[in-house]
């Protein structure tokens, strides 16, 4: 007898169902009327069900069943040898057993090879079979959680081998105002001694990492990067240290984290000032040992790898509050490099001009493109306090909002400067009015953040990883916040 689904579509390959998704129901019983009534009493769920067990594996092969619902006795192949067969693919999660047989054997032969949860007796009850689906289908759903967690871990795992050895981007003002940094690093990379690289957001420390990774004797190896801030704190660990088969919910089976998979190369942690004090201590150990264990297991890998570091804190001012532990940072500034902001560099401006204009060019199907001279004068006079990252959005909307054949770029496409940048005085100003809307409880700090961070996504139109790349503000609040409204 043909499977009748009565979920949409059909998939020939096997797949593994999204969180949101209701979980998938198949249920075999040679017995026609059994399969009807279970049919009509649940059509609003996704059910699959045969008469013919060799069909049902068939489908159980070809696609994943959260639930199975399963008739013992049947003709060619019973209950138990179906699950065994469907177990060696798992292709279900939970197993619910019909039987008019209650063999304490049978059942126990079931439980042994962990095929079934759950044991209905016929003639069935079809309120008892949805009591015990709806029980199975929450244990689902945690499941499916757990799986698609799982699968996002190992597409995030295969995307950073195939970027760690990734070319380095082009250095702008190495004749310019990075000229002395440019010979300093690459001093720094004849050695293996950790740099820690500062400046604000949006400066291009990464930049400069590849740099010193790209010129030392490591350059075959992988440059694995990390951002420690934008990571959530349940994940950070496994990220940094891998994982071992059962570890937690959802760790199937052994992982590398970025310390191993950087074995050879350059491990590069960006927002170090970012990490918990925990992790600062696993850390510390690492770079001392030179020796990680995996979440979940006690067995010493060893690693060779270059550190790099960025921040733009004032690691020194982090240490005096308790966030930053001292001897982890005597550990990663063995050799320091500052990067300036864009507006101490401003003769490198027209650099960054020809570089980012070639590129959008190119990606956006334009001729070629150049800045009025009038733009000129004002692109070199703003203050940038988004650095090199606000100076690549800015051209891009410039770019974007340009007509169609437009390729002068006139200082109108660049309003969104025209403001003047807040500083001093009028900084103080600002400060001085807030004070004094806290004096009158208008507001407290917390709804004063949440307004500033609610009118930074109304800016980047909701896009918060627009947002996170032009200010450096952790994406977990934005995410937060947006979660809350």
């Amino acid at each position: 007898m043909a499977a009748r689904n009565n979920a949409q579509g059909g998939d020939s390959t096997r797949s593994l169902p999204l969180p949101s998704s209701a979980p998938r129901v198949l249920v075999v019983d040679d017995e026609e009327v059994i399969v009807e009534s279970i049919r009509d009493y649940f059509d609003d769920r996704p059910v699959t069900a045969f008469c013919d067990p060799a069909q049902a594996l068939q489908a159980m092969r070809e696609s994943f069943f959260d639930i199975v619902v399963v008739d013992y006795k049947m003709p060619k192949l019973s209950g138990l040898d179906l699950l065994i067969e469907a177990k060696k693919s798992s292709s279900y999660h939970y197993g619910i057993l019909l039987t008019a047989f209650a063999d304490k054997d049978l059942l126990e032969r079931f439980i042994s090879h962990n095929l079934i949860r759950r044991v209905l007796e016929k003639p069935l009850d079809l309120k008892r079979l949805k009591e015990a689906l709806d029980r199975a289908a929450e244990e689902c759903r945690g499941f499916q959680h757990d799986l698609f967690e799982e699968e996002q871990r190992r597409l995030h795992y295969e995307q950073l081998l195939s970027d760690t050895i990734s070319p380095g981007q082009r250095i702008i003002g190495m004749q310019g105002g990075l000229k002395a940094i440019v010979e300093q690093a690459s001093r720094f990379a004849g050695t293996d001694a950790n740099v820690l690289i500062t400046g604000e957001t949006g400066t291009g420390k990464e930049v400069i990492a590849r740099a010193v990774h790209a010129l030392s004797g490591r350059c075959k190896g992988p440059f694995v990067k990390i951002n420690c801030g934008a990571m959530p704190e349940s994940l950070i660990e496994s990220e940094l240290f891998g994982h071992a088969k059962g570890a937690f919910s959802g760790a199937y089976q052994d992982r590398k984290g970025k310390v191993e998979t950087a074995h050879g190369g350059t491990l590069f942690l960006d927002e170090i000032a970012e990490l918990k004090p925990e992790l600062q201590v696993r850390l510390l150990h690492v770079i001392q040992d030179r020796v990680i264990e995996r979440l979940g297991s006690n067995v010493p890998i060893r690693v060779d790898f270059r550190l790099i570091t960025a921040t733009n804190r004032d690691l020194r001012q982090e240490i005096g509050r308790g966030a930053f532990r001292e001897d982890l940072y005597h550990r990663i500034s063995a050799l320091p490099l500052h990067m300036p902001p864009l507006r101490q560099r401003r003769d490198d401006v027209p650099e960054f001009l020809a570089y980012f204009l070639e590129a959008f060019g190119r990606e956006l199907h334009r001729g070629p493109l150049r800045v009025s001279a009038g733009a000129l004068r004002l692109l070199s006079a703003y203050e940038w306090p988004g650095n090199v990252r606000e100076l690549e959005n800015v051209l891009k909307r410039a770019v974007i909002l340009a007509r169609p054949g437009q390729d002068l770029l006139e200082e109108d496409l660049f309003a969104c400067l025209t403001c003047p940048p807040i500083t001093g005085a009028s900084l103080d100003s600002v400060f001085d009015a807030l004070c004094e809307q806290l004096d009158r409880r208008a507001f407290d700090l917390k709804d004063l953040e949440n307004r500033l961070l609610g009118r930074l996504l109304e800016r980047y139109r909701g896009n918060i990883m627009e947002a996170v790349r032009a200010t450096g503000i952790p994406k977990d609040k934005l995410y937060r916040l947006k979660q809350e409204k």
